[in-house]
């Protein structure tokens, strides 16, 4: 039986009866295997090898692939919580098997038809440029630019292959693109990075403590404020390097400012006010440091959702995009994420009716 499943395995974890079939598969051996639980029956005429409630099995029982936030996941991109699974099925396709707590995105072509034979992905899978336009439209902002971030630098993605992607997307969405930095080295650092360019401070990440010295500070706003960010465990043989850091950072003229995961996650808005009080005290020069000094920073926090600056080079034409329909993705957030600054930066998805 485990050569079915090594068989399945190396065809990319599904397969067709009839691709099983091909290899000398009969229904009595199918049947066997599935009963000693060596592969599974996702629905009549497939198999796999994952478990039922594994998100790829999940897709494939539906009739369609894994997309959107629930396939970059599997991929390792920088999310806060485990995504509501998503798949996609051709616009034609019909006899779906029940897909509760699940969101079907229905798509014009063969887009969602599992296993063809031309297709060098698992067959359980939708593209990584069409999971990743559809992830976007779908969370807040903050957690879009970290997918992106994520995409430049550990999805194998450049930034004209995100240019592509979401070449024919209207120009609204498109423009989230120009939001993306390669320099982001963690997710906190691009939700920490995202917040203050919503906001209009001038960010930078990854900016050189001093002329000549090798370390490097995460995020950098206003050229007042040096921001660190610490991962969700505790180092305690960096921390007297991070003191020291600190200490070089101010002699260089910089505010330090540490914080962590959780910090970043539920009191983001702490992190907001400590920033502006610096800054309204500083030279900076950008247009919410301006505001922070004149209104107390309060003026900061209102305004219209997502903000985007102009597109920094020539962008193409607004093409209509061949529209997806099916229910909402999942909102649900996690603990502070009811603030005014995540009303602020939330994508705004501009959905077909």
């Amino acid at each position: 039986m485990e050569q079915f499943r090594a068989l399945i395995t190396d065809l990319g974890g599904v397969a067709s009866k009839s691709r099983l079939a091909a290899h000398g598969a009969t229904d009595r051996l199918l049947t066997a295997a599935v009963r000693s639980g060596a592969v599974h029956r996702a629905r009549r005429g497939w198999y796999t090898v994952f478990p039922p409630g594994d998100p790829r099995h999940e897709a494939v029982r539906i009739g369609g692939r894994l997309t959107g936030a629930s396939l970059l996941a599997l991929s390792g991109a920088w999310l806060w919580n485990t995504p509501r699974l998503t798949v996609v099925v051709p616009r034609n396709a019909s006899r779906l098997r029940p897909r509760h707590g699940a969101t079907v995105v229905w798509r014009r072509g063969s887009a969602g038809r599992p296993d063809p034979a031309d297709d060098a992905r698992p067959p359980w899978a939708d593209s990584l440029e069409e999971a990743l336009v559809l992830a976007v439209t779908e969370l807040p902002f903050d957690e879009a630019v970290a997918v992106l971030d994520w995409a430049l630098v550990g999805g194998g993605m450049t930034r004209a292959g995100l240019a592509d992607a979401f070449a024919g997307v209207s120009a609204a969405r498109a423009a989230i693109v120009d939001w993306a930095d390669a320099g982001s080295q963690s997710f906190i650092e691009s939700l920490v990075r995202a917040t203050f360019a919503a906001l209009g401070h001038r960010v930078t990440v990854q900016v050189p403590v001093a002329p000549g010295d090798a370390r490097r500070i995460d995020v950098v706003v206003d050229e007042a404020v040096a921001i660190e960010v610490d991962g969700r465990a505790f180092h305690a043989d960096t921390f007297d390097a991070d003191r020291r850091k600190d200490v070089a950072v101010a002699i260089a003229g910089r505010i330090p400012l540490r914080c962590g995961y959780r910090m970043v996650r539920d009191e983001r808005e702490r992190i907001i006010d400590a920033v502006h009080a610096i800054v309204a005290r500083s030279d900076a020069t950008s247009t919410a440091a301006r505001r922070c000094r004149e209104t107390r920073h309060a003026a900061c926090l209102d305004g219209a959702r997502w903000r985007l600056p102009p597109p920094r080079t020539p962008r193409r034409s607004d093409d209509r995009v061949g529209q997806a329909q099916g229910g909402r993705g999942d909102r649900s957030t996690s603990p502070g994420r009811n603030s005014a600054v995540g009303t602020i930066i939330r994508l705004r998805t501009d959905r077909p009716r």
